[in-house]
């Protein structure tokens, strides 16, 4: 029953997911330059209620969903930066940053992390525990994992 519940969920924010991916491979930032994303990611957090950090590894930012209940924490890392490499793919969401572009999947990693918050958050009534994600920066440069 759960699995089921689980997968309408999904179906359900599958036109947000869209959108977020495609905003992330159209602006991407190279290692140390992430601070639109970080500051797109900090405003889908608000907009979703999760508390989150910032002002370590430059432009990381880091959401926390508490559960009701007590219980471990367990953490969800996405990187957050693209490559220096020019777009060639003719793709009507394709890189608007000249020269920069989300070769390595880093947009979907991004996504990924603001689809599991927004599913997490709105059921952390029945969870159990905290869940930590971390949007990484300079994951392909200097800071890395």
């Amino acid at each position: 029953m759960f699995e089921k519940e689980i997968k309408e969920k999904v179906n359900e924010i599958t036109p947000q997911v869209v959108t977020w991916r495609r905003h992330f491979h159209t602006y991407p930032e190279i290692s140390g330059e992430e601070k639109e994303t970080s500051l797109y990611i900090q405003e889908e957090l608000k907009k979703l209620g999760i508390p989150f950090e910032t002002g370590f590894f430059g432009t990381a930012v880091l959401g926390t969903i508490k559960g009701e209940q007590p219980g471990k924490t367990v953490a969800l890392r996405a990187d957050m930066d693209a490559l220096p490499v020019t777009e060639q793919t003719g793709l009507p969401f394709a890189s608007k940053n000249e020269g920069k572009m989300h070769a390595c999947g880093h947009d979907g990693h991004a996504t990924i992390g603001l689809a599991v918050a927004r599913l997490v958050a709105a059921h952390k009534d029945r969870m159990a525990g905290t869940l930590k994600i971390c949007f990484q920066p300079g994951e392909e440069g200097v800071v890395g994992a």
